[in-house]
């Protein structure tokens, strides 16, 4: 199981072609084996038209996130023998870390505001780490090779929400700005800031009998300890 992916955000891209390069020697050791590797991928490679969740029968090819290279690295080493499978992540919560969300929480308190675009109505889907890890089991348990699946127990929350419940964790101010002072405000994150990412797992848990049990992230949100999210 792969999950190695380097979460420095800041230096995404560089890491993206690391990533390929780890699948490369995974999948090379794994070659002429009937040992099954899976590979870690985020949901919206399975995004379709505009508005619809991102589904596990979708690989969009031209999807601009460059994360897309580990989706199309697993692919190559398939065609050389390799046994693969792909989980693909949401915005995976404890009370500790959320994801893109942790980075978003240490740049709100930087600011001084919590910040979101426009009506604030772009989805993030999401799913507890302990669900996550469930689901990774049961996909090595059924050592099915060329399918993809989805790990999300909710399929979409309002990044405005989000942003309304650091807000009021770190007890700042929440405010909307326009796509123009997205890069100015955000940073690396502006890339991610307005993406509308909701995600369906319908087909997941059929297939693997998966069902999340875990908090949801609004939960864990609002039961974090800010004070100490302040320290780190």
């Amino acid at each position: 199981i792969h999950t190695a992916f380097d979460h420095n955000f800041s230096n995404f891209v560089a890491n993206c072609e690391k990533d390929k390069r780890v699948i490369e020697a995974l999948g090379g050791a794994l070659a002429g084996s009937d040992r099954l590797l899976i590979i870690t991928s985020g949901v919206g490679m399975g995004s379709a038209e505009h508005g619809q969740p991102a589904r596990e029968d979708v690989f969009n090819t031209d999807h601009p996130n460059p994360r897309i290279l580990s989706e199309f690295t697993g692919a190559a080493i398939a065609e050389k023998g390799v046994k693969v499978s792909v989980v693909r992540l949401p915005q995976v919560h404890d009370t500790v870390k959320q994801g893109l969300i942790t980075p978003l929480i240490a740049q709100t308190r930087a600011k001084g505001v919590s910040a979101y675009l426009g009506e604030g109505r772009n989805r993030w889907s999401a799913a507890h780490v302990l669900d996550v890890a469930k689901l990774y089991r049961l996909a090595l348990d059924k050592q099915e090779a060329g399918v993809r699946y989805n790990a999300v127990a909710e399929e979409g929350i309002p990044v405005r929400e989000i942003a309304e419940v650091i807000g009021a964790g770190l007890n700042v101010p929440v405010v909307s700005l326009s796509q123009d002072e997205a890069a100015d405000h955000f940073g690396w994150l502006a890339m991610f800031a307005g993406l509308d990412l909701p995600a369906s797992s319908e087909w997941t848990r059929a297939h693997l009998s998966w069902q999340p049990t875990g908090p949801g992230l609004i939960a864990d949100l609002k039961q974090m300890d800010y004070s100490q999210a302040a320290a780190a």
